[in-house]
Formats: C-alpha cells, sequence, structure tokens
C-alpha cells in the first residue's frame, strides 16, 4: 500500500468517525431518542434509535438509521440537527401550492372558480385511509384550499 493510498484511507476513516459521532451527539441531545444499538436487517448496517415520543404500535417506537446514509448526509452539528429533525417529524412541512390532480390531471389551481375550488375542499375532508385518522397536516392543507 503506497503512501497516498493510506492518507486517502485515512481521511475517509475520519469523515465516517466525524460523521458518526455528530449524529450519536445529536441524538444524546435529544430528550426523546436513544440509541439501542445496531443491527443488519439486510446488506447494510443500521442504527436502532428508540423514540419514547411514541408509544409501541402501528407507528412504531423503534426507527432504524442506515449508517451508509448518516455517512452521506451528516457533515456537521446543522446538519446532524436536521437529520433529528427528520426521524423525529419535527420540521416544517412541505406544501405545493398551486396543483392538484383533481380533474385527471395535474393543473393550477390559482385560476379555478369557486365551485372547483368547492368540490377540491370536499375531497381533501375525506377520510380515505383505513385507520380513519385525519392525515397529516390536514388542517394546514384545508386552510390552503380555503385560501384560494
Amino acid at each position: 500500500m503506497t503512501v497516498e493510498m493510506l492518507k486517502e484511507n485515512t481521511g475517509v476513516a475520519e469523515k465516517i468517525e466525524k460523521s458518526l459521532t455528530l449524529f450519536v451527539e445529536a441524538v444524546e441531545l435529544s430528550s426523546d431518542l436513544e440509541v439501542i444499538g445496531t443491527a443488519f436487517p439486510s446488506k447494510e448496517e443500521v442504527f436502532v434509535i428508540r423514540d419514547y415520543s411514541k408509544t409501541e404500535g402501528i407507528e412504531g417506537a423503534y426507527v432504524e438509521v442506515s449508517i451508509d446514509e448518516i455517512v452521506r448526509k451528516v457533515t456537521n452539528c446543522d446538519k446532524a440537527q436536521e437529520f433529528i429533525n427528520v426521524i423525529q417529524n419535527d420540521r416544517a412541512s412541505i406544501v405545493l401550492n398551486g396543483i392538484t390532480r383533481i380533474v385527471g390531471y395535474y393543473s393550477r389551481v390559482n385560476n379555478w372558480n369557486k365551485s372547483k375550488v368547492g368540490e377540491l375542499r370536499d375531497r381533501a375532508k375525506g377520510s380515505y385511509g383505513l385507520t380513519g385518522q385525519n392525515q397529516l397536516f390536514q388542517s394546514d392543507r384545508l386552510d390552503m384550499i380555503d385560501s384560494l
């Protein structure tokens, strides 16, 4: 092995260690998360994280996070915190304003008449899931439709 290859491998190892350390520190700063350990549920190794804000059941209280994904995405403290926010579903919703497929094709809703906007609202109120629970961000969605 040449000196250059050794330096390159050392740099990669340091990057991996830094990413994992930042991630684990961000988990430890969270009051609801705890790293339980690692596992190999498929071909790749994952961190198993317990989310104490959730009860065990349908949603699940355990999250598996790919170590490969952590190494690729966590480069500093801010990125580590963003990653934790995604795990906890504690981030701003992403809303795509003005496009729907309610009429059979994608169209902008900003130029729809009142009756078509009303149809969109009526359909948005529907509960089509098996659980009977409202969709995530349902009130934000209805507020957006009301603002049209």
